[in-house]
């Protein structure tokens, strides 16, 4: 089969297709046929050799992806060739012992192969199979936002209940993580408020239905902005996709007894020091949680919303198996709306 590899990590140049023999499903997996992979941040990150750290030159990468299984391995049932099926990222964090540090040695793209190329093997327990609803496009890029925002938005922001109604949520940016979040909330009932410094994708965002947008170039305390919007209300519950870099800005856009879930750090670094006063936090008896993914129950129950109320995820723009770079590069450039994929 062919694959890519992420090479000496020295940005989207290291990227390098290779062949390799083709993987043979072991006891408790699934060999899968690939058909379409998708990029995150994360995933450029790596090839700078940000994110993850001795990984080796042969990883393949992408955490997201979608395929149809061609063979089960011993012991596994449930599922039979044929079957269409995605996998949730942190293939060890089960629903029922919970969250910790082991989740992150096996982590698909990152700390074990990933998806971009032609077949992959992997735990059946990692395994959903898609809803007849949900499409390969859309499932392709699907896992690391679909398990996120499920976590952020519902899980903890929502304290479980996926009835959003009367509740008003807030991204920031127009990237995979906050466009989903907008597709999400909207079939759940809530109103939507999303940052941008383009005009054009604000206006898009609208049509999408976002209730508030705001131009954080035209606006700088943008914060302000949307509590002014909004008549002094804010956001009940915020998917932080920038980090603490913005985080003053971020803490004047929650309304009281808000719940923030930060997951990004887009503003800067995820290292970066905090720089903003407590007394918001302290003021309006404002949560904060961080958000690492979410594990496979959160994924199933956001695809099952998915399937229910028609939500199709936004493609910006997708790549032949052959020009993956240019897909890596796209998604660099910064300019994209909604997820960048691969067809394989």
């Amino acid at each position: 089969m062919k694959a890519w590899e992420i090479g000496p990590r020295g940005g989207v140049g290291s990227l390098r297709m290779v062949d390799r023999a083709d993987p043979v499903a072991g006891p408790g997996e699934l060999l899968v046929r690939v058909t379409a992979a998708g990029l995150n941040y994360r995933d450029l990150m790596i090839l700078r050799g940000h994110y993850g750290s001795d990984l080796p030159e042969t990883r393949i990468p992408l955490t997201d992806g979608v395929g149809v299984v061609e063979a089960l391995g011993e012991g596994v049932e449930g599922f039979a060739p044929g079957d269409r099926v995605v996998a949730a990222n942190f293939v060890d964090w089960d629903p029922e012992t919970g969250f910790g540090f082991h989740i992150f040695g096996r982590d698909i793209g990152v700390t074990m192969d990933g998806w971009l190329a032609e077949k992959i093997v992997l735990p059946a327990k990692a395994m959903v199979k898609l809803p007849d609803a949900v499409s390969d496009t859309t499932a392709a890029t699907l896992a690391v936002v679909a398990g996120t925002v499920w976590h952020a938005m519902i899980a903890f922001g929502n304290a479980g209940s996926a009835d959003l109604t009367g509740k008003l949520v807030l991204a920031q940016g127009t990237g995979g993580v906050a466009v989903f979040a907008l597709q999400l909330a909207k079939a759940l009932g809530a109103e939507f408020a999303i940052t941008s410094s383009s005009d054009d994708k604000l206006a898009r965002a609208r049509e999408m239905g976002a209730d508030y947008t705001v131009n954080y170039r035209e606006r700088p305390d943008w914060g302000a902005a949307l509590t002014e919007a909004t008549g002094g209300r804010g956001a009940d519950i915020v998917v932080d996709t920038l980090g603490f870099g913005a985080f003053e800005q971020t803490l004047a856009a929650t309304a009281p007894e808000g719940r923030i879930g930060t997951l990004g750090a887009l503003s800067g670094s995820p290292q970066d020091k905090a720089d903003f006063a407590q007394g918001p936090i302290l003021g309006k008896n404002i949560t904060i949680k961080g958000i690492t993914s979410g594990h496979r129950g959160m994924f199933e129950a956001a695809l099952a919303a998915m399937a229910e109320h028609g939500v199709e995820t936004l493609v910006d723009a997708d790549f032949a198996f052959e020009d993956a770079p240019a897909a890596y590069r796209h998604l660099e450039a910064g300019a994209h709306m909604g997820k960048v994929m691969v067809r394989v």
